[in-house]
Protein backbone atom coordinates (compact mmCIF):
# COMPACT_ATOMS: atom_id res chain seq x y z
CA UNK A 1 0.00 0.00 0.00
CA UNK A 2 2.92 2.42 1.29
CA UNK A 3 4.31 1.95 -2.55
CA UNK A 4 1.00 2.55 -4.19
CA UNK A 5 0.58 5.61 -2.78
CA UNK A 6 4.22 6.90 -3.06
CA UNK A 7 3.95 5.95 -6.77
CA UNK A 8 0.51 7.91 -6.91
CA UNK A 9 2.23 11.42 -5.58
CA UNK A 10 5.17 10.77 -7.58
CA UNK A 11 2.84 10.76 -10.97
CA UNK A 12 0.50 13.39 -9.23
CA UNK A 13 3.69 15.48 -9.31
CA UNK A 14 5.07 14.82 -12.69
CA UNK A 15 1.36 15.50 -14.18
CA UNK A 16 1.34 19.02 -12.75
CA UNK A 17 4.45 19.81 -13.32
CA UNK A 18 3.73 19.27 -16.92
CA UNK A 19 0.32 21.73 -16.81
CA UNK A 20 2.83 24.43 -14.40
CA UNK A 21 6.00 24.25 -15.81
CA UNK A 22 6.21 26.20 -19.36
CA UNK A 23 6.87 23.42 -21.20
CA UNK A 24 6.88 22.42 -25.37
CA UNK A 25 4.53 20.02 -26.16
CA UNK A 26 7.09 17.02 -26.24
CA UNK A 27 8.05 17.85 -22.77
CA UNK A 28 4.72 17.90 -21.41
CA UNK A 29 3.41 15.10 -23.09
CA UNK A 30 6.82 13.12 -21.35
CA UNK A 31 5.80 14.30 -17.93
CA UNK A 32 2.20 12.89 -18.85
CA UNK A 33 3.73 9.82 -20.51
CA UNK A 34 6.20 9.17 -16.91
CA UNK A 35 3.37 10.23 -14.31
CA UNK A 36 0.55 7.67 -15.57
CA UNK A 37 4.01 5.17 -15.56
CA UNK A 38 4.90 5.95 -12.14
CA UNK A 39 0.93 5.46 -11.46
CA UNK A 40 0.76 2.23 -13.07
CA UNK A 41 4.13 0.75 -11.64
CA UNK A 42 2.83 1.84 -8.18
CA UNK A 43 -0.23 -0.14 -8.92
CA UNK A 44 1.41 -2.80 -10.17
CA UNK A 45 4.34 -3.05 -7.73
CA UNK A 46 1.94 -2.28 -4.88
CA UNK A 47 -0.24 -5.25 -5.45
CA UNK A 48 2.36 -7.80 -5.94
CA UNK A 49 2.60 -10.55 -3.35
CA UNK A 50 5.65 -12.74 -3.21
CA UNK A 51 5.52 -16.64 -1.67
CA UNK A 52 8.43 -18.65 -0.49
CA UNK A 53 8.89 -22.12 -1.48
CA UNK A 54 7.91 -23.16 2.06
CA UNK A 55 5.31 -20.65 2.25
CA UNK A 56 1.81 -20.46 1.49
CA UNK A 57 -0.25 -17.29 0.45
CA UNK A 58 -4.21 -17.30 1.94
CA UNK A 59 -6.30 -14.54 0.26
CA UNK A 60 -9.01 -12.89 2.20
CA UNK A 61 -11.47 -9.97 -0.68
CA UNK A 62 -12.06 -7.55 1.60
CA UNK A 63 -14.31 -5.51 -1.15
CA UNK A 64 -16.24 -5.14 -4.46
CA UNK A 65 -17.58 -8.90 -3.44
CA UNK A 66 -20.80 -10.31 -2.99
CA UNK A 67 -21.05 -11.12 0.62
CA UNK A 68 -20.52 -14.75 1.89
CA UNK A 69 -23.99 -17.14 1.87
CA UNK A 70 -25.29 -17.88 5.42
CA UNK A 71 -22.88 -20.99 6.83
CA UNK A 72 -20.49 -19.88 4.86
CA UNK A 73 -16.60 -19.82 5.68
CA UNK A 74 -14.85 -19.98 2.59
CA UNK A 75 -15.58 -17.97 -0.59
CA UNK A 76 -16.03 -20.02 -3.75
CA UNK A 77 -17.07 -17.58 -6.32
CA UNK A 78 -15.36 -13.95 -5.65
CA UNK A 79 -17.42 -13.23 -2.87
CA UNK A 80 -15.82 -11.54 0.04
CA UNK A 81 -13.94 -13.47 2.49
CA UNK A 82 -11.42 -16.07 2.95
CA UNK A 83 -10.84 -17.37 -0.76
CA UNK A 84 -10.56 -20.81 -1.58
CA UNK A 85 -7.68 -20.47 -3.94
CA UNK A 86 -4.26 -20.48 -2.29
CA UNK A 87 -1.02 -18.71 -3.62
CA UNK A 88 2.06 -20.93 -4.01
CA UNK A 89 5.34 -20.09 -4.31
CA UNK A 90 6.53 -17.25 -6.66
CA UNK A 91 5.19 -13.59 -7.69
CA UNK A 92 1.46 -12.78 -7.56
CA UNK A 93 -0.07 -9.67 -9.03
CA UNK A 94 -3.11 -8.21 -8.84
CA UNK A 95 -3.78 -8.44 -5.25
CA UNK A 96 -4.38 -4.59 -4.49
CA UNK A 97 -4.20 -3.42 -0.92
CA UNK A 98 -7.27 -2.05 -0.48
CA UNK A 99 -9.33 -4.76 -2.26
CA UNK A 100 -7.78 -8.15 -1.00
CA UNK A 101 -5.25 -9.30 2.22
CA UNK A 102 -2.93 -11.67 1.77
CA UNK A 103 -1.59 -13.99 4.69
CA UNK A 104 1.60 -15.95 4.36
CA UNK A 105 1.69 -18.88 6.83
CA UNK A 106 4.14 -21.93 6.82
CA UNK A 107 3.35 -25.39 4.87
CA UNK A 108 3.29 -28.01 7.45
CA UNK A 109 5.56 -30.99 7.79
CA UNK A 110 4.19 -34.47 9.02
CA UNK A 111 7.23 -35.92 11.11
CA UNK A 112 7.73 -39.60 10.99
CA UNK A 113 5.60 -41.55 13.51
CA UNK A 114 3.43 -39.55 12.79
CA UNK A 115 0.06 -38.41 11.07
CA UNK A 116 -1.78 -35.36 10.22
CA UNK A 117 -5.67 -35.64 11.39
CA UNK A 118 -7.67 -32.97 9.29
CA UNK A 119 -10.32 -30.81 10.35
CA UNK A 120 -12.69 -28.67 7.59
CA UNK A 121 -14.06 -25.89 9.07
CA UNK A 122 -16.02 -25.62 5.53
CA UNK A 123 -17.93 -27.40 3.25
CA UNK A 124 -21.47 -29.87 3.78
CA UNK A 125 -22.46 -30.84 6.89
CA UNK A 126 -21.87 -34.54 8.12
CA UNK A 127 -24.21 -37.03 7.16
CA UNK A 128 -26.70 -37.43 10.30
CA UNK A 129 -25.28 -40.08 12.60
CA UNK A 130 -21.84 -39.67 11.33
CA UNK A 131 -18.72 -38.49 13.35
CA UNK A 132 -16.50 -38.45 10.49
CA UNK A 133 -16.11 -36.89 6.79
CA UNK A 134 -16.76 -39.79 4.27
CA UNK A 135 -12.68 -40.95 3.36
CA UNK A 136 -11.01 -39.32 0.39
CA UNK A 137 -9.36 -41.63 -2.14
CA UNK A 138 -6.83 -39.51 -2.52
CA UNK A 139 -5.34 -36.79 0.59
CA UNK A 140 -4.10 -34.16 -2.22
CA UNK A 141 -7.79 -33.95 -3.54
CA UNK A 142 -8.44 -33.44 0.30
CA UNK A 143 -6.33 -30.57 0.86
CA UNK A 144 -7.04 -29.06 -2.85
CA UNK A 145 -9.75 -25.96 -1.25
CA UNK A 146 -11.59 -26.37 -4.79
CA UNK A 147 -11.57 -30.03 -5.28
CA UNK A 148 -12.90 -29.80 -2.04
CA UNK A 149 -15.37 -27.90 -1.82
CA UNK A 150 -16.56 -28.33 -5.52
CA UNK A 151 -17.20 -32.59 -4.86
CA UNK A 152 -18.96 -32.25 -1.76
CA UNK A 153 -16.48 -32.28 1.08
CA UNK A 154 -17.79 -32.26 4.25
CA UNK A 155 -16.71 -29.99 7.25
CA UNK A 156 -16.12 -30.92 10.40
CA UNK A 157 -13.22 -34.04 11.34
CA UNK A 158 -12.01 -36.02 8.40
CA UNK A 159 -11.53 -39.72 8.13
CA UNK A 160 -8.35 -39.12 5.73
CA UNK A 161 -5.51 -38.70 7.19
CA UNK A 162 -1.88 -37.13 6.15
CA UNK A 163 0.83 -39.56 6.25
CA UNK A 164 4.79 -38.23 6.89
CA UNK A 165 5.72 -35.40 4.36
CA UNK A 166 5.48 -31.89 3.53
CA UNK A 167 1.88 -29.96 2.67
CA UNK A 168 0.71 -26.84 1.28
CA UNK A 169 -2.52 -26.33 2.36
CA UNK A 170 -5.64 -23.66 3.00
CA UNK A 171 -5.31 -23.09 6.74
CA UNK A 172 -8.77 -20.68 6.55
CA UNK A 173 -10.40 -24.15 5.53
CA UNK A 174 -8.36 -27.00 6.92
CA UNK A 175 -6.91 -27.00 10.36
CA UNK A 176 -3.87 -30.10 10.60
CA UNK A 177 -2.52 -31.66 14.20
CA UNK A 178 0.31 -34.08 13.96
CA UNK A 179 -0.83 -37.40 16.17
CA UNK A 180 1.38 -40.67 16.54
CA UNK A 181 0.56 -43.59 14.05
CA UNK A 182 -0.41 -46.23 15.43
CA UNK A 183 2.52 -48.82 17.01
CA UNK A 184 1.06 -52.61 17.85
CA UNK A 185 3.81 -53.88 20.07
CA UNK A 186 5.19 -57.32 20.00
CA UNK A 187 2.73 -59.92 21.99
CA UNK A 188 -0.03 -57.47 21.86
CA UNK A 189 -2.80 -57.13 18.99
CA UNK A 190 -5.53 -54.09 17.95
CA UNK A 191 -8.92 -54.38 18.36
CA UNK A 192 -10.52 -51.41 16.31
CA UNK A 193 -13.82 -49.77 16.76
CA UNK A 194 -14.79 -47.69 13.56
CA UNK A 195 -16.32 -44.36 14.34
CA UNK A 196 -16.28 -43.88 10.07
CA UNK A 197 -17.36 -46.08 7.34
CA UNK A 198 -20.16 -48.38 5.62
CA UNK A 199 -23.08 -49.20 7.83
CA UNK A 200 -24.67 -52.05 5.59
CA UNK A 201 -23.28 -55.38 6.24
CA UNK A 202 -23.15 -58.06 3.13
CA UNK A 203 -25.99 -60.16 2.54
CA UNK A 204 -23.56 -63.50 3.28
CA UNK A 205 -22.09 -62.15 5.98
CA UNK A 206 -22.79 -63.95 9.53
CA UNK A 207 -20.85 -61.58 11.90
CA UNK A 208 -20.74 -62.97 15.22
CA UNK A 209 -23.07 -60.82 17.80
CA UNK A 210 -21.71 -59.94 21.43
CA UNK A 211 -24.59 -59.24 23.37
CA UNK A 212 -26.48 -58.29 20.14
CA UNK A 213 -23.68 -55.85 18.85
CA UNK A 214 -21.93 -57.70 15.98
CA UNK A 215 -18.22 -57.70 14.86
CA UNK A 216 -18.21 -55.87 11.34
CA UNK A 217 -15.79 -56.40 8.81
CA UNK A 218 -13.14 -53.85 7.91
CA UNK A 219 -14.06 -50.48 6.66
CA UNK A 220 -17.18 -50.90 8.57
CA UNK A 221 -18.52 -49.06 11.57
CA UNK A 222 -18.51 -50.83 14.62
CA UNK A 223 -16.40 -53.23 16.08
CA UNK A 224 -13.71 -55.39 13.73
CA UNK A 225 -13.77 -58.60 13.53
CA UNK A 226 -10.07 -58.73 12.65
CA UNK A 227 -6.69 -57.46 15.07
CA UNK A 228 -4.36 -55.81 14.06
CA UNK A 229 -1.22 -57.55 14.57
CA UNK A 230 1.84 -56.56 15.65
CA UNK A 231 3.59 -53.47 13.36
CA UNK A 232 3.00 -50.11 12.30
CA UNK A 233 -0.03 -48.16 10.63
CA UNK A 234 -0.61 -44.92 9.68
CA UNK A 235 -4.37 -45.00 10.93
CA UNK A 236 -7.03 -42.20 11.86
CA UNK A 237 -7.06 -43.05 15.77
CA UNK A 238 -9.94 -40.75 16.30
CA UNK A 239 -11.85 -42.56 13.63
CA UNK A 240 -10.30 -45.89 14.49
CA UNK A 241 -10.33 -45.69 18.25
CA UNK A 242 -7.86 -48.43 19.18
CA UNK A 243 -7.83 -50.98 21.88
CA UNK A 244 -4.65 -52.90 22.69
CA UNK A 245 -5.03 -56.49 24.12
CA UNK A 246 -2.22 -58.19 25.58
CA UNK A 247 -1.85 -61.92 23.82
CA UNK A 248 0.75 -63.02 25.83
CA UNK A 249 -0.17 -65.34 29.21
CA UNK A 250 -1.48 -63.63 31.91
CA UNK A 251 -1.31 -64.44 35.53
CA UNK A 252 -3.47 -64.13 38.31
CA UNK A 253 -1.94 -64.64 41.90
CA UNK A 254 -4.24 -64.75 45.16
CA UNK A 255 -2.03 -65.88 48.01
CA UNK A 256 -2.42 -64.70 51.67
CA UNK A 257 0.83 -63.58 51.71
CA UNK A 258 1.34 -59.93 53.14
CA UNK A 259 2.76 -57.46 50.37
CA UNK A 260 4.96 -54.91 52.19
CA UNK A 261 6.85 -55.31 55.22
CA UNK A 262 4.39 -53.09 57.97
CA UNK A 263 1.67 -55.75 56.49
CA UNK A 264 4.03 -58.77 57.24
CA UNK A 265 4.86 -57.36 60.97
CA UNK A 266 1.95 -56.67 61.94
CA UNK A 267 0.68 -60.30 60.92
CA UNK A 268 3.55 -61.75 62.59
CA UNK A 269 2.07 -60.66 65.46
CA UNK A 270 -0.98 -62.61 65.59
CA UNK A 271 -1.28 -64.12 62.42
CA UNK A 272 -4.73 -66.17 63.59
CA UNK A 273 -6.30 -62.90 64.63
CA UNK A 274 -5.24 -60.96 61.43
CA UNK A 275 -6.89 -63.96 59.68
CA UNK A 276 -10.04 -64.11 61.71
CA UNK A 277 -10.71 -60.64 61.72
CA UNK A 278 -9.78 -59.40 58.52
CA UNK A 279 -10.68 -62.33 56.18
CA UNK A 280 -11.82 -60.17 53.78
CA UNK A 281 -8.20 -59.47 52.86
CA UNK A 282 -7.82 -62.75 51.36
CA UNK A 283 -8.40 -63.16 47.93
CA UNK A 284 -9.89 -66.64 47.85
CA UNK A 285 -11.44 -67.70 51.23
CA UNK A 286 -14.21 -71.06 51.48
CA UNK A 287 -16.05 -72.26 53.65
CA UNK A 288 -16.05 -76.12 54.30
CA UNK A 289 -19.04 -78.27 54.52
CA UNK A 290 -17.97 -78.64 58.65
CA UNK A 291 -18.30 -75.03 59.03
CA UNK A 292 -14.87 -74.41 59.10
CA UNK A 293 -13.60 -70.78 56.75
CA UNK A 294 -9.94 -70.69 55.48
CA UNK A 295 -8.13 -68.77 52.68
CA UNK A 296 -6.49 -70.46 49.94
CA UNK A 297 -3.46 -69.76 47.64
CA UNK A 298 -5.01 -69.78 44.10
CA UNK A 299 -2.52 -68.97 40.85
CA UNK A 300 -4.41 -69.11 37.60
CA UNK A 301 -2.65 -68.97 34.28
CA UNK A 302 -4.50 -67.98 30.96
CA UNK A 303 -4.32 -66.29 27.34
CA UNK A 304 -6.27 -64.10 25.19
CA UNK A 305 -5.78 -65.33 21.36
CA UNK A 306 -5.75 -62.37 18.85
CA UNK A 307 -9.24 -64.18 17.00
CA UNK A 308 -11.01 -63.78 20.54
CA UNK A 309 -9.44 -60.21 20.87
CA UNK A 310 -12.19 -58.35 19.49
CA UNK A 311 -14.99 -60.64 21.17
CA UNK A 312 -13.83 -60.06 24.05
CA UNK A 313 -13.77 -56.12 23.76
CA UNK A 314 -16.82 -56.38 22.69
CA UNK A 315 -17.70 -58.08 25.62
CA UNK A 316 -15.87 -56.21 28.20
CA UNK A 317 -14.40 -53.17 26.38
CA UNK A 318 -10.87 -53.01 26.84
CA UNK A 319 -9.70 -55.72 29.27
CA UNK A 320 -6.56 -54.62 30.36
CA UNK A 321 -8.09 -51.26 31.18
CA UNK A 322 -7.77 -51.05 35.33
CA UNK A 323 -10.88 -50.62 37.32
CA UNK A 324 -11.24 -50.10 41.35
CA UNK A 325 -12.50 -53.43 42.52
CA UNK A 326 -14.78 -52.57 45.57
CA UNK A 327 -14.77 -55.79 47.29
CA UNK A 328 -10.73 -55.82 47.28
CA UNK A 329 -10.46 -52.37 47.56
CA UNK A 330 -7.86 -51.88 45.01
CA UNK A 331 -7.76 -51.33 40.89
CA UNK A 332 -7.51 -54.21 39.07
CA UNK A 333 -7.71 -55.33 35.23
CA UNK A 334 -11.28 -55.73 33.69
CA UNK A 335 -10.46 -58.79 32.82
CA UNK A 336 -9.70 -60.00 36.38
CA UNK A 337 -12.20 -57.67 37.99
CA UNK A 338 -14.91 -58.66 36.08
CA UNK A 339 -14.09 -62.35 34.62
CA UNK A 340 -10.97 -64.18 36.65
CA UNK A 341 -11.42 -63.34 40.50
CA UNK A 342 -14.74 -63.62 40.27
CA UNK A 343 -14.87 -67.45 38.60
CA UNK A 344 -12.17 -68.41 40.31
CA UNK A 345 -13.90 -67.54 43.66
CA UNK A 346 -17.25 -69.30 42.86
CA UNK A 347 -15.68 -72.37 42.07
CA UNK A 348 -13.82 -73.23 44.61
CA UNK A 349 -16.24 -71.90 47.50
CA UNK A 350 -18.68 -74.76 45.60
CA UNK A 351 -16.03 -76.98 45.75
CA UNK A 352 -15.53 -76.38 49.38
CA UNK A 353 -19.00 -76.65 50.62
CA UNK A 354 -18.88 -80.42 49.25
CA UNK A 355 -15.91 -81.12 51.75
CA UNK A 356 -15.06 -81.53 55.41
CA UNK A 357 -12.23 -79.49 56.25
CA UNK A 358 -9.94 -81.77 56.43
CA UNK A 359 -10.90 -83.57 53.41
CA UNK A 360 -10.26 -80.40 51.36
CA UNK A 361 -6.57 -79.91 52.89
CA UNK A 362 -5.76 -83.79 51.81
CA UNK A 363 -7.31 -83.68 48.33
CA UNK A 364 -5.62 -80.95 46.97
CA UNK A 365 -4.28 -82.30 44.05
CA UNK A 366 -7.72 -83.54 43.13
CA UNK A 367 -9.52 -79.58 43.91
CA UNK A 368 -6.82 -78.46 41.86
CA UNK A 369 -8.30 -80.85 38.80
CA UNK A 370 -11.54 -79.85 39.37
CA UNK A 371 -10.62 -76.25 39.72
CA UNK A 372 -8.97 -75.99 36.63
CA UNK A 373 -11.70 -77.84 34.72
CA UNK A 374 -14.12 -75.93 36.33
CA UNK A 375 -12.52 -72.67 35.59
CA UNK A 376 -11.40 -73.40 31.85
CA UNK A 377 -15.19 -73.99 30.82
CA UNK A 378 -16.27 -70.79 32.45
CA UNK A 379 -13.05 -68.52 30.87
CA UNK A 380 -14.20 -70.49 27.39
CA UNK A 381 -17.58 -68.56 27.81
CA UNK A 382 -15.38 -65.25 27.20
CA UNK A 383 -13.18 -66.80 25.10
CA UNK A 384 -10.40 -66.74 27.18
CA UNK A 385 -7.51 -69.80 27.21
CA UNK A 386 -7.09 -71.08 30.61
CA UNK A 387 -3.49 -72.66 30.69
CA UNK A 388 -4.02 -74.06 34.13
CA UNK A 389 -5.42 -73.74 38.06
CA UNK A 390 -2.83 -73.89 40.74
CA UNK A 391 -3.40 -74.54 44.51
CA UNK A 392 -0.87 -73.32 47.16
CA UNK A 393 -1.67 -73.69 50.51
CA UNK A 394 -4.51 -74.17 52.31
CA UNK A 395 -4.51 -71.78 55.36
CA UNK A 396 -6.26 -74.07 57.43
CA UNK A 397 -4.20 -73.22 60.71
CA UNK A 398 -5.37 -69.11 59.82
CA UNK A 399 -7.71 -69.51 62.30
CA UNK A 400 -8.05 -70.64 66.52
CA UNK A 401 -10.47 -73.58 65.57
CA UNK A 402 -8.33 -74.53 62.06
CA UNK A 403 -5.36 -74.91 64.40
CA UNK A 404 -7.10 -77.16 66.78
CA UNK A 405 -8.57 -79.38 64.18
CA UNK A 406 -5.51 -79.51 62.85
CA UNK A 407 -3.44 -80.65 66.28
CA UNK A 408 -6.09 -82.98 66.39
CA UNK A 409 -5.39 -84.47 62.47
CA UNK A 410 -1.35 -84.18 63.75
CA UNK A 411 -2.14 -86.47 66.87
CA UNK A 412 -4.35 -89.28 65.34
CA UNK A 413 -1.78 -88.97 62.64
CA UNK A 414 1.08 -89.77 65.28
CA UNK A 415 -1.19 -92.13 67.21
CA UNK A 416 -1.65 -94.17 64.00
CA UNK A 417 2.04 -93.84 62.85
CA UNK A 418 2.98 -95.26 66.37
CA UNK A 419 0.64 -98.02 66.05
CA UNK A 420 1.71 -99.09 62.61
CA UNK A 421 5.23 -98.68 63.67
CA UNK A 422 4.91 -101.31 66.46
CA UNK A 423 2.95 -103.85 64.05
CA UNK A 424 5.60 -103.11 61.98
CA UNK A 425 8.62 -103.82 64.83
CA UNK A 426 6.23 -106.93 66.21
CA UNK A 427 5.95 -108.76 62.46
CA UNK A 428 9.83 -107.71 62.25
CA UNK A 429 10.30 -109.86 65.17
CA UNK A 430 7.71 -112.71 63.95
CA UNK A 431 10.02 -112.50 60.48
CA UNK A 432 13.16 -112.68 62.57
CA UNK A 433 11.99 -115.38 64.38
CA UNK A 434 10.89 -117.54 61.29
CA UNK A 435 13.98 -116.76 59.21
CA UNK A 436 15.97 -118.39 62.18
CA UNK A 437 14.32 -121.34 62.91
CA UNK A 438 14.00 -121.55 59.10
CA UNK A 439 17.86 -120.85 58.94
CA UNK A 440 18.20 -123.63 62.09
CA UNK A 441 15.60 -125.89 59.89
CA UNK A 442 17.50 -125.68 56.66
CA UNK A 443 20.93 -126.58 58.23
CA UNK A 444 19.61 -129.46 60.06
CA UNK A 445 18.04 -130.63 56.31
CA UNK A 446 21.74 -130.29 55.09
CA UNK A 447 23.21 -132.20 58.01
CA UNK A 448 20.78 -134.93 57.44
CA UNK A 449 21.55 -135.04 53.89
CA UNK A 450 24.88 -135.32 53.64
CA UNK A 451 24.78 -137.85 56.41
CA UNK A 452 21.87 -139.83 54.46
CA UNK A 453 24.51 -139.21 51.28
CA UNK A 454 27.54 -140.39 52.97
CA UNK A 455 26.14 -143.57 54.38
CA UNK A 456 24.55 -144.46 50.81
CA UNK A 457 28.41 -143.36 49.75
CA UNK A 458 29.79 -145.98 52.52
CA UNK A 459 27.04 -148.55 51.40
CA UNK A 460 28.24 -148.22 48.07
CA UNK A 461 31.80 -148.12 48.35
CA UNK A 462 31.31 -151.55 50.43
CA UNK A 463 29.37 -153.31 47.87
CA UNK A 464 32.00 -152.02 45.38
CA UNK A 465 34.29 -154.23 47.30
CA UNK A 466 32.33 -157.09 47.61
CA UNK A 467 31.98 -157.08 43.98
CA UNK A 468 35.35 -156.54 43.58
CA UNK A 469 36.68 -158.73 46.20
CA UNK A 470 34.22 -161.31 44.30
CA UNK A 471 35.84 -160.46 41.00
CA UNK A 472 40.01 -160.78 42.17
CA UNK A 473 38.66 -164.22 43.45
CA UNK A 474 37.10 -165.36 40.37
CA UNK A 475 40.05 -164.14 38.21
CA UNK A 476 42.22 -166.02 40.66
CA UNK A 477 40.42 -168.76 40.30
CA UNK A 478 40.00 -168.67 36.53
CA UNK A 479 44.06 -167.54 36.49
CA UNK A 480 44.80 -170.78 38.18
CA UNK A 481 42.61 -172.92 36.71
CA UNK A 482 44.18 -172.01 33.52
CA UNK A 483 47.46 -172.23 34.69
CA UNK A 484 46.66 -175.80 35.87
CA UNK A 485 45.72 -176.84 32.31
CA UNK A 486 48.85 -175.23 30.90
CA UNK A 487 51.17 -177.02 33.76
CA UNK A 488 48.89 -180.68 32.82
CA UNK A 489 49.45 -180.19 29.05
CA UNK A 490 53.50 -178.88 30.09
CA UNK A 491 53.41 -181.81 32.47
CA UNK A 492 52.24 -184.74 29.86
CA UNK A 493 53.98 -183.07 27.40
CA UNK A 494 57.71 -182.79 29.00
CA UNK A 495 57.02 -184.42 32.12
CA UNK A 496 56.93 -183.56 35.58
CA UNK A 497 60.98 -182.90 36.39
CA UNK A 498 61.22 -180.88 32.96
CA UNK A 499 58.12 -178.19 33.95
CA UNK A 500 59.63 -177.31 37.14
CA UNK A 501 63.06 -176.99 35.81
CA UNK A 502 61.75 -175.10 33.26
CA UNK A 503 59.85 -172.66 35.67
CA UNK A 504 62.88 -172.25 38.31
CA UNK A 505 64.76 -171.23 35.19
CA UNK A 506 62.44 -168.75 34.15
CA UNK A 507 62.40 -167.61 37.88
CA UNK A 508 65.90 -167.05 37.71
CA UNK A 509 66.40 -165.17 34.59
CA UNK A 510 64.00 -162.43 35.56
CA UNK A 511 65.97 -162.02 39.04
CA UNK A 512 63.12 -163.31 41.38
CA UNK A 513 65.15 -166.56 42.34
CA UNK A 514 68.60 -166.61 43.90
CA UNK A 515 70.92 -169.36 43.00
CA UNK A 516 71.52 -170.18 46.54
CA UNK A 517 68.76 -170.96 48.21
CA UNK A 518 67.53 -169.37 51.37
CA UNK A 519 64.81 -172.16 52.38
CA UNK A 520 65.82 -175.79 52.31
CA UNK A 521 63.11 -178.22 51.34
CA UNK A 522 63.84 -181.92 50.87
CA UNK A 523 61.15 -184.49 49.69
CA UNK A 524 61.68 -188.39 50.29
CA UNK A 525 62.85 -188.42 46.99
CA UNK A 526 66.02 -186.84 47.49
CA UNK A 527 65.82 -183.19 46.35
CA UNK A 528 64.40 -182.90 43.51
CA UNK A 529 63.03 -179.81 41.13
CA UNK A 530 59.75 -179.78 42.90
CA UNK A 531 61.39 -179.45 46.39
CA UNK A 532 63.61 -176.51 44.86
CA UNK A 533 60.21 -174.39 43.22
CA UNK A 534 58.66 -175.38 46.74
CA UNK A 535 61.16 -173.64 48.48
CA UNK A 536 61.21 -170.70 46.53
CA UNK A 537 57.51 -170.01 46.31
CA UNK A 538 57.86 -170.41 50.19
CA UNK A 539 60.67 -168.02 50.55
CA UNK A 540 58.45 -165.61 48.46
CA UNK A 541 55.58 -165.83 50.56
CA UNK A 542 57.00 -165.58 53.82
CA UNK A 543 58.82 -161.93 52.41
CA UNK A 544 56.38 -160.66 51.03
CA UNK A 545 54.65 -157.66 52.62
CA UNK A 546 51.23 -157.70 54.13
CA UNK A 547 48.35 -156.09 52.15
CA UNK A 548 46.63 -152.98 53.99
CA UNK A 549 43.69 -154.18 56.16
CA UNK A 550 40.55 -153.02 54.79
CA UNK A 551 37.56 -152.30 57.29
CA UNK A 552 34.08 -153.27 55.82
CA UNK A 553 30.76 -151.69 57.90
Amino acid sequence: MALILLFTVLAIIALGTSFLVTLPSAGRAALLVLAVSLFGFGLVVGSSVVVDENEVGIVHRQFFGKPLPTGQIIARDGEMGPQAEILGPGWHFGYYPFTYQVRIDRVITVPSGQVGFVTARDGQPLPENEMFAPAWDSAQDMLNPVTFLAKGGRRGPQTTILTPGTYRYNTALHEVTAIPALQVAAGTVVVIKSNSGLRSTPADAKPDLVNGVPLVLRDHIGVWAEPLTPGGYYLNTYAYVPTVVKTTQRTYTYQAAPTTKPQAAARAKNTAAAASTGSDDWSVSVRSKDGFSFPVDVRVACAVEAKNAPYLVALLGNPDSVVQDEQEDEQLEVLEARVILPAVRAIFRNVAETMNALEFVNRRSEIEAIATKRITTELARYRVTCDGVYVGNIHLDASAAGQQLLATQTDREVAVNQQKLYEQQKQAEVSRAQLVRAQEEAEQQRQLAAAEYKVRVEGENAKSQVVRAKGEAESQIIIGEGRAKAYKLLVETLGQQQVAQLEILKLVVEGKVQITPQVMVSGPNGGGALDALAGTILRQTVTAPAAPATTTK
